[in-house]
């Protein structure tokens, strides 16, 4: 399911233990995905691999976009909660199971985060989205404590 994305955020469910993925968007909707000790792993490396592809960590941390939405508060502001939200992927979420990430034809990254059948969250991200995405998952992993290893070159923080 494709939609204009407003807000994004991911958390530790210490019950679950599992991260919630909640993307809130453009038309009242918040898609929520449950993301696995394996899952994140698979999709770390999957991000790890588009950011490369997108010229590496450093070029996208160090981006113009990228600066300008760290200097805007994008860490800073709190997940904002539709007042009237429709729940796509039911209001418990899915269970991410698949990933498939691809280029389109202006570089942006198509990432897809899917159960095992039905629909899930189809992401459209540029190269300063890739990195905050990346970036969340990062902060995330801290509250989880799972200890799971970065690729070599990710293990400086950046910001």
């Amino acid at each position: 399911m494709q939609n204009n994305l407003q807000q994004i955020n991911v958390s530790y469910a210490p019950h679950e233990d599992r991260l919630l993925l909640k993307a809130r968007t453009s038309n009242e909707n918040e898609l929520r995905i449950w993301l696995t000790r394996r899952y994140t792993s698979l999709l770390i490396n999957v991000l790890v691999q588009q950011m490369d592809k997108a010229g590496g960590i450093l070029e996208l941390a160090s981006n113009k976009t990228t600066l300008e939405q760290f200097k805007g508060g994008a860490f800073k502001q709190d997940y904002q909660p539709l007042l009237r939200p429709n729940y796509p992927l039911g209001e418990n979420g899915v269970l991410g199971y698949r990933i498939n990430a691809g280029n389109n034809a202006d570089a942006r990254v198509n990432l897809q985060l899917l159960p095992e059948a039905g629909e899930g969250l189809n992401l459209m991200l540029d190269k300063s989205m890739l990195f905050i995405f990346y970036n969340l998952l990062e902060q995330a992993l801290v509250h989880a404590e799972w200890n799971l290893v970065l690729p070599q070159a990710h293990k400086e923080p950046i910001h």
